[in-house]
């Protein structure tokens, strides 16, 4: 069962017990250890199918991954990321994914963006 409390001005989003990301202004921030958490078949970044239905697409409009190992962020418009968004369940409950050619990558001393299959496009 997901849920969200409020800090300040973040609500944070919550799996069970366990603390997913927060929502702040109209984003959801879900920080991660890249190598940990992003998909590598197919090669995306998932969000908890109850989280996102329940609390991220009603109160935001922009998903932001912030990947703590390479210090690059992963943004998304929820809209894109729902109607594009594949579905699985690998053991840890049902999630959405969206794969990687979706996301706009910033941080990390550069800036690339991904469009729908398109190649990366770097400006230093």
């Amino acid at each position: 069962m997901s849920n969200f409390y409020c800090n300040t001005n973040r609500r944070f989003v919550k799996v069970g017990n366990k603390t997913i990301g927060y929502l702040t202004g109209n984003r959801f921030i879900k920080p991660v250890v890249g190598s940990r958490h992003k998909l590598k078949y197919p090669p995306a970044w998932a969000i908890d199918a109850e989280a996102f239905d329940n609390e991220v697409k009603p109160n935001a409009t922009e998903i932001v991954i912030q990947d703590r190992e390479t210090g690059i962020d992963y943004h998304a418009p929820v809209s894109t990321f729902d109607r594009l968004k594949g579905e699985l369940n690998r053991g840890w409950g049902r999630q959405y994914f969206l794969t990687l050619n979706h996301w706009e990558e910033r941080g990390n001393g550069g800036y690339q963006l991904r469009l729908f299959g398109g190649e990366n496009v770097g400006y230093h």
